[in-house]
């Protein structure tokens, strides 16, 4: 009889609740795909019984002593609120529970600041390892063995697998479910999540465009070029669209968002073409749809950018009938 494997998260009181509810539905939502029970679900702390997280919804738990790890087993230890943090990487019941079961399990790791419980039990020394951009420094600080990756969504090192967080715990889930089965069931479960397909784990955390949506002057720039890709765009366009001189734009754009408008601009196009290959796009409708008049500089820059050309990615990442 076909036994499926258990993902187990732990959590604790202000626990933050997308950690747990993100990568527990690409589990369950496997099964939708799957002709075998590939999944069960279990969420562990300390003492068991009921959990808060900072939403102050309400988790029922089992108690992390009472559960025998197996070889197949996944244990997935969550972030939450930084005095919370503080308090269950010191735990030394949850010391003893992790330190014996870690090395038992098929993997281990951790959501977003849960990087910082693994680390605080000498979990993550000599290892690679990530977790939310507001804590890379801490991380880094606190924790000097531990080889901090700071420009990732989610770092994988032999059995261990540590997230930024959020949104990219959900990136990690999809990760194992492709590595567990293949990359069609992962697609399949993204698609009915309506989530992005796969990002690979090396793509920045905290990108320029958020920087751009974060700043009020250009916020609408980013709506604007995202309606206006098709068109041979410059950065005079953007800056008389923001009513500054081209060079006070520039000058300004790159202090603010971290990036030149013209490598803002040329992101913003492969990001899109990305997009179109992953939906059906030929390689040379979607470089035409972002506004490259060569298929050479198209594929030369994608390849740049993503490490693939764009034919490839298609081939891996574009939907299969």
């Amino acid at each position: 009889m076909f036994m499926p494997r258990r993902i187990l998260f732990v959590i604790f009181d202000q626990f933050e609740m997308l950690d747990l509810s993100g990568p527990s539905s690409v589990f369950s939502a496997a099964q939708r795909f799957l002709k075998h029970p590939a999944y069960s679900v279990h969420t562990l702390s300390v003492t068991g019984g009921v959990v808060h997280c900072r939403a102050g919804i309400e988790v029922m738990t089992q108690s992390c002593e009472g559960v025998r790890v197996c070889p197949s087993d996944t244990i997935l230890v969550v972030g939450g609120d930084n005095n919370a943090i503080a308090e269950i990487s010191n735990h030394p019941s949850l010391h003893a529970w992790l330190t014996l079961n870690a090395p038992i399990a098929e993997r281990f790791g951790s959501i977003c600041s849960g990087a910082l419980v693994l680390a605080a039990n000498g979990l993550l020394d000599g290892r690679n390892a990530t977790t939310h951009w507001a804590d890379l420094a801490l991380l880094a600080r606190d924790y000097p063995a531990v080889n901090v990756q700071q420009d990732a969504l989610y770092c994988i090192d032999d059995n261990l697998w540590t997230s930024a967080g959020v949104t990219t715990g959900i990136d990690m889930a999809l990760a194992m479910l492709g590595s567990d089965h293949s990359s069609k069931i992962m697609r399949e479960v993204a698609s009915w999540l309506v989530v992005y397909a796969h990002r690979p784990g090396h793509q920045t955390q905290f990108s320029e465009l958020l920087a751009a949506q974060n700043q009020d002057v250009f916020a609408d720039i980013v709506v604007w070029l995202d309606a206006n890709l098709h068109k041979p765009l410059r950065v005079q366009d953007m800056a008389e669209k923001s009513a500054m001189t081209e060079r006070t734009f520039y000058r300004r754009f790159t202090d603010q968002v971290g990036c030149t408008p013209s490598k803002f601009l040329e992101n913003r196009r492969l990001f899109r073409a990305k997009q179109l290959l992953e939906t059906g796009s030929v390689v040379k409708s979607a470089s035409a749809s972002v506004g490259y008049k060569s298929i050479l500089g198209f594929s030369k820059a994608f390849e740049a950018k993503y490490g693939l050309s764009p034919a490839l990615y298609k081939r891996l990442h574009g939907n299969k009938e």
